[in-house]
């Protein structure tokens, strides 16, 4: 099995925790065989040389067995944290080379959930699957041997008894497993509805749906705490059974042990043997028990992480090396759907860039900017027509050639729990403070952080910290932390004031001299200087030139401008 797969790097340790455990049960399977020689051999006659011999004997074994109990411990639980920790690494190294939709498809909660909750129960049935669980068979079948050996009729006890704890397990195994893919459905639920009031908090408060959403999760809380009552409820009727089973056991073993003695067709040593060995067996069935109840909630996590971990992901990108800067980016006839979309995105998209020139691209919501971004940075392939980097296919271009050839702000800035400096250092490295305050001057971002020591200024997560204008001058700093051939701007102005917007695009100006570069806007202001602008409407191009002659020529374009109340609009209108 797939998720199993990482354990065979640890085949040493496994071999010497099997070792280890086999040693303890012997150990354990030979002093009660160490007490009967002491009180047949040793107390009935009064030979105390012999006691104490034995009683050394059986102290060393004591020891000795501790000491290697304690080992197979030690290597045992070695070995699953490092198989957890290699577990949760693939998961995580997985989704992250998921597309969206694919997160989206498992869910985000699920699969926090799956990462911590499920791995951690996988890890406790690999850590029981070392020991407890070998050990158990181990000491019920040692036990069981050393009964037969012990007194044979007396064995016809036990195995009596076996049939009883069977059908108890049976029975408990049957009526709790289709519980568990409930049980963590209802918990994916829990952690989904606790992660939207925590990142829906200001909307939320905002419509005053504090009740609402406190109604909804203690619905949610309430069904999980149904399923696990439940289950525990069944589960829990195991241990007190079992012992009830155990006990009566043992006392029909001691009753018929006593005519035995009486008899005189047993010792007291070999029936204080019997009994012990008794207890082993029937503590190895009880350890079984406990781990057949385990099973079926690991089960259902192995289930949930192997769908991740062999979850189809889509490839994007190819093998060709980019192994020069990007100059050119041109689009044919360009279209895209979205998986399981009947309409397309994008339709015949067609354009071109070279390097120095700057490309605005502008339209309402759901245009098809955004998506044409996507296509480039290889989030996606697209469907039909061709994006072309450099006159190659970008989906025959090696993923991460594209991407470090490029820089991107956002449209929705993210920032990391990290100073200033880390976060502009996501994009490079290297970069240094010097060349961090540059970037930062440039992007109108070193105004409103503190004199002294700027760099070191704590970023909350997702710049909480920050206003909207804040985290866009920020995100811009990081962009222009890395060395790029394309500078890719989507609607990374909108928060700004006119003339703060102005002033970033005059200082851009020089700074990104010779690159390509894209800006994605809602506002005319922001592209009129373009060296060439696109106008999206519902996916298609309906209009593709300079400012001046879309305003002249392009009917939709100059509705934008007009809307937006551009002075040029007035001009031409007067003249006209």
């Amino acid at each position: 099995m797939s998720v199993f797969q990482d354990l065979k790097k640890y085949k040493g340790l496994l071999a010497i925790v099997f070792f280890l455990t086999l040693g303890n049960t012997i150990g354990e399977l030979y002093l009660p065989r160490l007490l009967s020689l002491i009180v047949d051999n040793g107390i009935a006659v009064e030979d105390v040389q012999y006691v104490l011999k034995i009683g050394g004997i059986m102290l060393i074994v004591t020891l000795l067995t501790i000491l290697v109990r304690g080992s197979a411990s030690f290597f045992s639980a070695k070995a699953a944290m490092a198989f957890s920790r290699d577990l949760r690494k693939r998961i995580f190294n997985k989704v992250n080379h998921m597309t969206f939709d694919e997160t989206e498809t498992l869910g985000i909660s699920s699969l926090i959930t799956r990462t911590t909750n499920d791995v951690g129960h996988i890890e406790q049935f690999v850590l029981l699957m070392m020991r407890p669980i070998l050990r158990a068979p181990l000491q019920f079948v040692g036990g069981l041997v050393m009964a037969y050996l012990t007194h044979r009729r007396l064995t016809a006890i036990v195995l009596i008894s076996m049939p009883i704890i069977f059908v108890l397990i049976y029975f408990v195994i049957r009526v709790v497993i289709p519980f568990f893919p409930q049980l963590q459905k209802a918990l994916d639920r829990v952690n989904l509805l606790l992660r939207q009031r925590l990142t829906g908090l200001k909307v939320v408060r905002a419509f005053s749906r504090d009740e609402e959403e406190e109604a909804t999760f203690d619905q949610a809380n309430n069904q999980y705490y149904q399923l696990s009552t439940r289950i525990n409820n069944t589960m829990s009727t195991v241990q007190p059974i079992l012992a009830f089973v155990v006990s009566v056991t043992t006392v029909i073993a001691v009753y018929f042990g006593a005519k035995f003695i009486v008899d005189g067709t047993m010792n007291i040593g070999e029936l204080m043997a019997f009994i012990q060995y008794t207890a082993q067996v029937m503590t190895g069935l009880v350890m079984m028990s406990r781990m057949l109840t385990i099973i079926p909630r690991t089960s259902t996590s192995i289930s949930r992480v192997k769908e991740v971990i062999d979850y189809p992901s889509r490839k994007v990108g190819g093998t060709t090396r980019l192994n020069e800067s990007m100059y050119a980016i041109e689009a044919k006839d360009l279209t895209f759907y979205y998986p399981g979309a009947n309409l397309p995105a994008l339709s015949k998209i067609n354009f071109s860039l070279k390097a120095g020139e700057v490309l605005g691209i502008i339209g309402g919501t759901g245009s098809g900017k955004s998506t044409f971004l996507k296509l480039l940075m290889q989030f996606y392939e697209p469907t039909e027509g061709d994006l072309l980097i450099n006159g190659i296919p970008i989906n025959e271009i090696n993923t991460d050639d594209v991407r470090q050839r490029l820089s991107y702000v956002p449209q929705q800035n993210f920032f990391f729990s990290e100073s200033v400096r880390g976060n502009m250092q996501y994009s490079n490295p290297d970069i240094t403070d010097e060349k961090i305050i540059e970037d930062l001057t440039v992007a109108k971002a070193r105004e409103f952080l503190p004199n002294d020591n700027p760099l070191d200024s704590k970023v909350v997560r997702g710049g909480a910290n920050f206003s909207g204008g804040q985290r866009q001058r920020l995100a811009i700093s990081r962009a222009l932390a890395r060395d790029a051939n394309v500078y890719i701007f989507d609607d990374s102005f909108s928060a700004l004031d006119y003339r703060t917007d102005y002033e970033i695009r005059q200082a851009l100006e020089d700074r990104l001299e010779g690159v390509m570069t894209i800006i994605v806007a809602q506002r005319v202001a922001t592209i009129r200087h373009a060296d060439k602008i696109l106008v999206l409407e519902d996916g298609e191009v309906k209009g593709y030139g300079s400012h001046d002659d879309l305003l002249a020529h392009n009917p939709v374009y100059r509705e934008i401008a007009l809307s937006q109340g551009e002075e040029e609009v007035s001009t031409d209108e007067s003249k006209a």
